[in-house]
């Protein structure tokens, strides 16, 4: 039980893994972010090196100044202008509120400065300690399949009035330079530079570039909440399915147990069936599998007094006969005169034992349905008739008469001599019960399903409460002189037969006297 539980609460714990896979969506997230970030950075500094094109550097410096304080507060990034040579002419940092230190203007710029310092109103969610842990592992993973970056600093040109970065120098050549640099201070974020080249009026000349950087930290810092959130609804997640595993597997493993503790006690020291299963009132699978067991344990309590009333009914039934012989035997020791008649004793017991054992071979073999094996479809209008040429001359002129008001293709799914048995032993029953000069009759008619074979004599009829013992084995009423040759197993044997292909029989009385043995067969 306890892998069980183990297993259930595996399975369970397993499945919320599956969500937590967006952690690792979201870097490719962040790439598109930053792809957009990075467009609009290029997009903002076309913008500003179309309306800057001027006839000679001096006239660049003082458009670039007068541009960027016209844009007052309304830029997303910080924004640079230098000169052929490099040298800085503008700077949105210093341009826009003035009076404020670098790094407050570029807050409240809407730009995060190069080196991300200064205080934030509220903790960063990465340096939560719940975050920490959920991506420790990630990070580890990372760190082991992706080789590190080598970027340079963010810091490259912190304090600089000249500014020849690679980018810059691909600008200042005519062409569109890119370079990600890691930004240093409180957190660890990359700042993206895209330097424009700006034309002369009129002219391809390059007069100068535009420097446009804006830190991904405000991309990062986004991120870092949409993670804590999953997180967040992991932990609760896997702290209700915690629960729900430990019901589960409380509801699951405790009627299992209680089971498997009825089943280790159902059967005593001598392998003898001492208890039952006892049926749960639950409606789910398991309630019914106890159902199952507990009915399963009361067939087996009635098989096995079947077999012991079995075993002894056949020792009363062959200790008669082996009694018998061995008194013939000893009798005939001392009576050597009557040697012949005694051996003719001997032999018409052991023929009785002989027809005794072939019956219960018989009856085995309807028990265990070995004739299943051999069935076809049998026209039960057809089939009577046959069976019933072998009564035409029957001692006393017994002539069972048969009346079909069935339709004329009765059909069943039976092996032919089962179906003989099934037949057979209730007319021979009928005819030894009969009168001299009585009627016998079978009908065939159309049930719900099935077929019903209805065989009537004018017999002495039987005795209403004994109704269900006559298809016990070894039952019979007949009077002992009249027993030869009968062994009390031919409505068993009818019986057996019949239940094992889905059917029934039955025996009463008929309105002004006789017996009436019913059988129903199933239709195909």
């Amino acid at each position: 039980m306890k892998s069980l539980s183990f297993r259930l609460l595996l399975f369970n714990v397993l499945l919320l893994f599956l969500p937590m896979g967006s952690l690792l969506y979201l870097d490719t997230f962040e790439s598109q972010l930053l792809a957009s970030q990075e467009a609009s950075m290029v997009q903002q500094g076309r913008l500003l090196g179309s309306a800057l094109s001027a006839p000679d550097a001096g006239s660049l410096e003082e458009e670039s100044l007068r541009i960027l304080r016209s844009l007052d507060e309304r830029v997303d990034a910080r924004i640079r202008v230098v000169d052929i040579n490099g040298r800085l002419l503008a700077d949105s940092a210093t341009v826009i509120r003035p009076s404020l230190p670098v790094n407050q203007q570029s807050r409240q710029a809407g730009v995060v400065s190069e080196s991300n310092s200064g205080a934030q109103a509220e903790p960063a969610p990465n340096t939560l300690l719940l975050y920490r842990i959920a991506v420790f592992p990630v990070n580890v993973v990372r760190k082991l399949l992706v080789p590190p970056s080598n970027y340079s600093t963010a810091e490259f040109y912190s304090g600089q009035q000249v500014l020849l970065g690679p980018e810059i120098k691909a600008a200042l050549d005519g062409r569109y330079g890119s370079i990600t640099r890691y930004s240093t201070g409180g957190q660890v974020s990359v700042t993206l530079y895209s330097a424009i080249p700006v034309f002369a009026e009129g002219r391809q000349d390059v007069m100068g570039a535009v420097l446009v950087s804006r830190s991904s930290y405000g991309i990062l810092r986004n991120l870092y909440r949409l993670r804590l959130d999953i997180i967040k609804i992991f932990c609760i997640s896997l702290v209700v399915s915690l629960c729900l595993s430990l019901l589960l597997s409380l509801t699951i493993t405790r009627p299992l147990k209680k089971l498997k503790t009825e089943a280790e006690h159902i059967l005593d020291t001598s392998g003898k069936l001492s208890g039952h299963f006892r049926g749960l009132r639950r409606r789910d699978e398991i309630g019914d599998l106890s159902r199952s067991l507990a009915a399963l344990s009361e067939k087996l309590g009635k098989r096995n007094i079947f077999i012991e009333t079995f075993v002894s009914d056949l020792y009363h039934e062959l200790k008669n006969p082996l009694a018998a012989i061995r008194g013939q035997a000893e009798l005939s020791r001392s009576s050597p005169d009557r040697e012949d008649d005694l051996l003719a004793g001997i032999q018409a017991e052991e023929q009785r034992m002989e027809r005794l054992l072939a019956k219960l071979r018989e009856l085995s073999s309807a028990d265990s349905g070995k004739e299943k094996e051999k069935r076809e479809i049998i026209n039960l209008a057809d089939f009577i008739p046959l069976l019933l040429n072998r009564y035409a001359h029957s001692d006393g002129g017994l002539n069972p008469a048969f009346n079909n008001n069935a339709a004329d293709n009765a059909l069943v799914l039976m092996n032919p001599d089962s179906l003989t048995q099934v037949l057979s032993n209730p007319i021979d029953n009928a005819i030894s019960f009969s009168p001299p000069g009585g009627k016998i009759s079978i009908g065939l008619e159309a049930a719900d399903g099935y077929w019903r074979i209805v065989i009537d004599d004018e017999g002495p009829g039987i005795q209403a409460a004994n109704s269900e013992r006559y298809f016990d084995r070894f039952y019979s009423e007949r009077p002992p002189e009249t027993r030869s040759g009968y062994s009390g197993l031919g409505l068993a044997i009818v019986k057996a037969i019949c239940e094992g292909e889905g059917g029934f029989s039955s025996l009463e009385n008929r309105q002004g006297g006789g017996c009436r043995f019913i059988l129903c067969l199933k239709r195909v």
